[in-house]
């Protein structure tokens, strides 16, 4: 396990969401804002919108979808902020915001998609193409995403809220309504097929880690 604990390590740290901000900075930040300074509320955006675009993206694998979903999530942390219980992080509260608005969407597009095919007889075509464009960094960025992609959809959230966004097995269950056992079975079985497909993509360079 731990070698895809690395795997996401890397990629958190080449995203500007790990830009040093701590628990106590981003509860003096939404002091400010909740004072009046609302420009203050700036600084958070810069320090998770990134990870909040790519947890939307790996929900719905579709670019446009997840920078609507962000910025419609930054907007809700915004008019909720006095609700918000400074006992916990703000990026922790912002991507569960981020998830079930996403989670939301993917459900709606589902029905619409469903609807359409039984009584035109014809199929929506989503943009599964994989076309997010990330910022430069990162050396196997692309390899994860890649990965990731390829993965059945439950396992592809588990591993991405749990890896990713750091979320127990607990809060998961909170967020996905997935049974603790489904969840803890979908991260075994995911790791097992990101594992894989990643073999796969770097060949040699993953010849010397230990599967899971």
């Amino acid at each position: 396990m731990k070698w895809l604990q690395k795997f996401f390590c890397n990629l958190r740290y080449h995203l500007s969401c790990l830009t040093k901000v701590t628990q106590q900075e981003e509860h003096i930040i939404i002091s400010k804002v909740l004072a009046g300074n609302s420009e203050a509320f700036a600084s958070l955006v810069y320090a998770c919108q990134d990870l909040a675009v790519i947890t939307a993206y790996n929900i719905l694998l579709n670019r446009e979808d997840a920078e609507e979903i962000a910025q419609d999530a930054f907007v809700q942390a915004y008019q909720s902020l006095a609700s918000f219980k400074k006992e916990s992080r703000f990026s922790s509260w912002l991507y569960r915001i981020v998830v079930n608005k996403a989670l939301n969407k993917k459900s709606i597009k589902r029905h619409y998609t469903i609807a359409i095919t039984e009584t035109d007889g014809g199929t929506v075509a989503g943009d599964l193409a994989g076309d997010f464009v990330f910022p430069q960094g990162a050396e196997n960025r692309k390899y994860i995403q890649a990965a990731l992609q390829q993965l059945q959809f439950n396992e592809r959230l588990c591993l991405t809220l749990h890896y990713l966004n750091e979320f127990s097995i607990p809060e998961i269950n909170q967020l996905t309504n997935l049974s603790q056992a489904n969840i803890k079975v979908l991260l075994h079985r995911g790791r097992k097929n990101l594992y894989g497909i990643l073999k796969s993509l770097l060949k040699d360079e993953l010849t010397q880690l230990k599967q899971p």
